[in-house]
């Protein structure tokens, strides 16, 4: 199994229940809230695997690690038995012995090629893969467990009910440990759907309360009675969403931060009067997102997206430019689940885009996205992700810090660009358009 590497506080051992992030500290959550009021740990590089017995094991001694998992043998993705995101472990996708070249081996050839497209945030890539394989292999339970997963994260929960218990029906042998947690996700996932029906009368919508330095947070008192670890959970998301909004921005609010969180249902309620448009969170002076019973990775995700979008606002004044507003939210959001800026797939969109001439200026989507297509819109959040990545790559956390400033003093966004990069926006178009087309010089590479 692959270990991990972390800045965190030792623990010698956790009992695992289901494991809530890639991170470490996605591991020794359920701690937050208690280490803010028993001082400061020691902190020091710790390790974490899990074991064959389902055990989570961290700590900072090397030596205390097992030899195999310093060291573990990777074939395939066989590493995806380590650390998966959004509460679960990674089922195993190994030819059987004796299948190779078979339609099996074949299926688990793509299976594996549908997760590494997962990885790196290829996910309508994956859904397609994983499409295909089912109607190849109707029986490979591999397939389902990871369709299951893919729903859950984009809501579809009905989905992911289905996919899971046909993973629960056809699971063999080797995955019979795989069924336990198979049915407690199954269970979490009939919690998820009780927040969105819309039939239930919930009665008057009442908060929960909890305040720390650097966040006030209010969530539907419904979400506490799911998870036992909700209101912990959630405050380390935020945490962790301020300390990269931090080091990759270099600003941080000037007063402890409102959150109000909602399951969906009430969310809706409550604010569906506000937009013309499905919407699953806002910031009016406070961030307002919906949440899942279960806080997993979608929705730490969804908070440093609203968070940085916080930020923004506290330091500009407003929202404008909005595509270096929303490429910002974008990339926090992306580096949120370690992934990368764009994926290649993409990159190849927006090339296709310029030669086609359906590139959208980024002047022209600076007051905001509207009277955009579904297709344009699209476009233009591909469009401000890459652009705020080249500001990324061309400036330092002090000059970003400055460029947000910059706005907030009055000066135009040419101006405050010019500052940091030494390109007002038509530059930048520019170059980002030249980077896209010197990655792929002729169509179709």
């Amino acid at each position: 199994m692959n270990i991990r590497k972390s800045r965190s506080p030792e623990v010698r051992l956790i009992p695992t229940r289901l494991v809530r992030s890639a991170s470490v500290l996605g591991l020794i959550a359920a701690s937050f809230v208690a280490w803010m009021f028993v001082g400061v740990p020691v902190w020091a590089e710790s390790f974490v695997w899990v074991d064959d017995a389902g055990m989570t094991h961290l700590t900072d001694d090397p030596n205390r690690v097992p030899t195999e998992q310093l060291n573990p043998k990777r074939d395939g993705v066989d590493a995806l038995r380590g650390l998966w995101r959004d509460n679960f472990l990674g089922v195993t996708t190994s030819t059987p012995p004796g299948a190779s070249g078979s339609d099996v081996d074949r299926a688990m050839r793509l299976l594996r090629g549908a997760v590494s497209d997962m990885r790196r945030g290829e996910m309508a890539r994956a859904v397609a893969t994983l499409r295909s394989v089912k109607r190849m292999s109707p029986k490979l339970a591999e397939t389902y467990w990871y369709l299951a997963l893919l729903d859950r994260q984009r809501g579809r929960y009905d989905g992911a009910h289905k996919n899971v218990r046909r993973f629960i029906e056809l699971a063999g042998d080797k995955l019979s440990n795989w069924r336990e947690k198979a049915l407690r996700f199954d269970a979490e996932l009939g919690d998820e759907r009780r927040l969105v029906d819309s039939r239930i009368d919930r009665g008057p919508l009442k908060f929960n309360r909890v305040k720390t330095p650097h966040f006030r947070l209010e969530f539907d008192s419904e979400l506490s009675g799911f998870d036992r670890d909700y209101a912990s959970t959630v405050l380390r998301f935020l945490e962790e969403a301020r300390d990269d909004v931090s080091t990759q921005v270099g600003v941080t609010p000037l007063e402890p931060l409102g959150v109000v969180l909602y399951g969906k249902a009430a969310y809706l309620e409550a604010h569906r009067h506000r937009f013309s448009f499905q919407t699953v969170g806002f910031f009016d002076g406070r961030i307002h997102v919906t949440s899942p019973a279960h806080p997993t990775e979608s929705m730490r995700s969804l908070l440093y997206h609203e968070y940085t979008h916080a930020v923004f606002r506290e330091q500009t004044g407003g929202d404008r430019p909005y595509w270096l507003n929303e490429g910002l939210a974008e990339r926090m959001e992306r580096r949120s689940r370690n992934l990368e800026a764009s994926t290649r797939s993409e990159r190849i969109s927006l090339r296709n885009r310029i030669e086609t001439d359906t590139w959208i200026p980024l002047r022209r989507i600076a007051p905001s996205f509207s009277g955009l297509s579904d297709e344009d819109a699209r476009a233009a959040y591909l469009e401000s992700v890459v652009a705020t990545a080249y500001i990324e790559a061309h400036t330092t956390q002090q000059q970003r810090a400055n460029m947000l400033k910059r706005i907030g003093e009055g000066f135009s966004a040419d101006q405050a660009l010019h500052e940091a990069t030494g390109l007002d926006t038509d530059g930048l178009d520019a170059a980002v358009q030249q980077t896209i087309l010197e990655e792929f010089p002729a169509m179709g590479t």
